[in-house]
């Protein structure tokens, strides 16, 4: 499937997308049945202008334009300053009425985010996927748009198993030039759907257009003392700018915009057990069957099964790359897939069974047929990321009523 770049930017060369063909598998009758279609066939374009504005200025213009006047801070900066406080649930506890093979995790801010019907969460990724080592989490949540629609916002948890996590919520946003030449931002009023760090910039699945792209080094500092305002109101000084109450905003620097087959992107996860490490985009079926609708673009594709997508991770990516290839893609025999990860050649599938079941952790290989069961989790499991130095997976529930984010053991 291809992705077009909104604005991967020149500095991404530190890991992004690469190039590259292999061969397709499928699970099970599914070989004889699919249409002849390879890696090839799922790709990105690069975009690297806003969508919106004077112009369509590039991404990293706008940031640059926005940093030039408003201050910039980093993840660790944000955590140094995290303001709500989530609480620990016990082993026993969480065994008991979170996930069988629970290991670690916690609930939210009780007073603002645990049961907040106005926020979703979806998207979990840690600073393992990130570096390979550290204590950050990230989250991703959606509006559900009940009133003034604010659009994306990413949770910096700073983690550690027996301690109280701290965080902070910051504002998803878009740069770019109005019809005066001056920088400013809007909201991202999309559904953000799963999501995954590497080497210093978050990956978010944006549903029906591909993977949009922020820079955790380039976090900016504005107003947040008017809750309904956002970018700028007034003649562009530091002093007139606005994130909806907000302290901090993430503005967008990229994106792989789909130009390939059609693919949903619901979650997308990193695997270092690859070489080189690899990207992994899995599809969202309520029944197992893809129903393609207006909201899809690229050619049509005949095969109705979900499916994921495997893309290599390489240093020394050329941002003048326009279309970048995937290497793997397989089809899925599993309905409600919210999450999917991949470990050693072995692809673990969050399934969700609505608001009053639990979810399932599944484990699948792709010459093995059916996916099977690992173990029970909790109603609403969403996105997978692995932490391959504890050898646990972490997910989170959507639901306000078991609303966690936490790890499981993936192998018992």
């Amino acid at each position: 499937m291809a992705i077009s770049r909104r604005t991967l930017v020149t500095g991404l060369a530190t890991g992004p997308l690469a190039a590259a063909v292999a061969g397709i598998s499928l699970p099970g009758t599914a070989m004889a049945q699919a249409q002849a279609q390879t890696p090839r066939d799922y790709h990105f374009t690069r975009r690297i202008r806003t969508r919106r504005g004077s112009g369509r200025a590039p991404y990293r213009e706008s940031i640059a334009g926005l940093a030039g006047i408003l201050p910039k801070v980093s993840a660790d900066r944000v955590l140094a300053d995290a303001n709500r406080r989530g609480g620990l649930v016990e082993t026993g506890e969480g065994r008991a009425n979170i996930a069988e093979e629970y290991a670690y995790g916690f609930s939210w801010d009780v007073a603002h985010d645990q049961i907040d019907a106005s926020w979703r969460p979806q998207g979990i990724t840690t600073s393992y996927d990130d570096f390979g080592s550290g204590s950050t989490l990230f989250v991703s949540w959606y509006d559900l748009g009940g009133g003034q629609d604010h659009g994306m916002r990413v949770s910096i948890i700073s983690w550690g198993a027996g301690a109280q996590p701290r965080y902070r919520h910051v504002l998803l946003v878009e740069p770019y030039r109005d019809s005066a030449g001056r920088y400013t931002y809007g909201p991202i009023r999309k559904h953000a759907g799963g999501i995954a760090a590497y080497n210093g910039y978050l990956y978010v699945a944006d549903t029906f257009n591909g993977l949009r792209v922020f820079d955790l080094s380039t976090i900016l500092v504005a107003r947040d003392d008017r809750p309904r305002w956002v970018g700028l109101h007034g003649n562009g000084d530091a002093g007139d700018y606005y994130s909806y109450g907000y302290k901090y905003v993430l503005p967008q620097v990229g994106a792989y915009d789909n130009a390939g087959l059609r693919l949903r992107f619901s979650a997308v996860s990193v695997d270092r057990t690859t070489t080189p490490h690899s990207l992994l985009v899995s599809e969202y079926a309520e029944d197992g069957i893809m129903a393609y609708d207006d909201e899809f673009r690229g050619r049509p594709n005949r095969s109705r099964k979900p499916k994921v997508v495997r893309w290599p991770l390489v240093p020394g990516w050329s941002d003048r790359t326009g279309s970048l290839s995937a290497t793997e893609v397989h089809e899925v025999g599993q309905k409600q897939v919210q999450g999917a990860a991949s470990v050693a050649g072995t692809y673990y599938l969050s399934v969700s069974a609505g608001r009053t079941r639990r979810g399932r952790l599944m484990s699948w290989k792709p010459s093995a047929g059916a996916a099977r069961l690992q173990s029970r989790l909790s109603t609403g499991p969403e996105d997978l990321s692995y932490d391959g130095y504890d050898k646990v997976m972490w997910t989170v529930g959507e639901w306000e009523d078991f609303r966690y984010a936490y790890a499981v053991d993936p192998t018992a």
